[in-house]
């Protein structure tokens, strides 16, 4: 059994079939099986159920797991520390960037790290933001972009942005004359909200509870620019961050929230106690000079 073999065995478990998981490591399927009997008889127990189709873990196999993941965890850092003895920063960081948060403010730190630290490569993981925290606590993802607080006590978080949300209605609303609006007053109306793998959902969601009311949610959608439209289309309401009004609010009603304020608290997270690289080090010092 080897390092090789955790991989493999993780990727089963995280894919839930060894069909996709052998989609994702260009491995046949039998050399797949052969490789968990292998690891079955090496421990001297059995790793997955066998009594249906579904590939769900026995107890053992749920302690083997969480042993892999620790494992392939340190070999990661002790690769970083062999990185680390050479003179210049060099080395691979894996960012997690939902959608929006992403668009804002990735691309200026990798302007940035690239022209100082030209030995650092950047790899992104796309996912909504509660996706990439997920990812970073398992350490499949070194530091991630994240709507804060990160719902996970794993993390460490930094705050680099703050901007307030806006209530954003369409051109012929009825309240398009007032200077600024409580969320109650929208209380009746159909909101756009984003998918629910988005933290932004979430924000919107405890900011109408604060004010006593659940929204009534006609569509969901992971893509900001299709959000504003349905608004302009005059087929809901919806509340968003002022810089997402900057970059496509044309044609939109854009009032204050008066009755509280919602801010959009965007920051960085790590893995609390994992060792860091000087690659990562280079990016989150990059991430602050950018920001500051």
């Amino acid at each position: 059994m080897n390092l090789r073999d955790f991989e493999v065995f993780k990727t089963i478990v995280e894919s839930g079939s060894f069909s996709k998981a052998s989609e994702r490591l260009y491995i046949a399927q039998p050399s797949l099986s052969k490789t968990i009997q292998r690891m079955e008889k090496s421990l001297g127990v059995t790793l997955f159920e066998r009594s249906n189709r579904i590939n769900r873990l026995t107890e053992e196999g749920r302690i083997v797991y969480e042993k892999a993941i620790a494992v392939l965890q340190q070999m990661k850092e002790l690769q970083y520390q062999l990185q680390d003895s050479n003179e210049h920063v060099q080395g691979h960081v894996k960012v997690g960037l939902p959608q929006i948060i992403g668009t804002f403010f990735f691309p200026k730190v990798a302007k940035a790290l690239s022209k100082k630290h030209p030995g650092v490569s950047l790899e992104i993981v796309e996912e909504g933001g509660l996706g990439v925290e997920r990812l970073v606590e398992k350490g499949e993802v070194d530091v991630a972009f994240v709507v804060i607080p990160a719902r996970s006590k794993e993390l460490e978080e930094r705050l680099i942005f703050e901007a307030p949300f806006v209530a954003c209605l369409p051109s012929e609303h009825f309240l398009k004359d007032e200077r600024q609006i409580a969320l109650a007053q929208l209380a009746q109306e159909d909101w756009i909200l984003f998918d629910p793998t988005f933290a932004l959902r979430q924000v919107v969601l405890e900011s109408c509870r604060r004010e006593r009311f659940v929204p009534n949610i006609a569509y969901s959608t992971t893509q900001w620019d299709l959000l504003l439209a349905l608004v302009r289309e005059g087929l809901g309401v919806a509340i968003v961050p002022r810089p997402l009004i900057e970059m496509g609010g044309q044609g939109l009603i854009v009032k204050e929230i008066g009755s509280q304020y919602i801010p959009w608290k965007i920051g960085v997270v790590v893995k609390k106690n994992a060792y860091q690289a000087q690659a990562l080090l280079a990016f989150l010092k990059m991430v602050t000079d950018v920001y500051e």
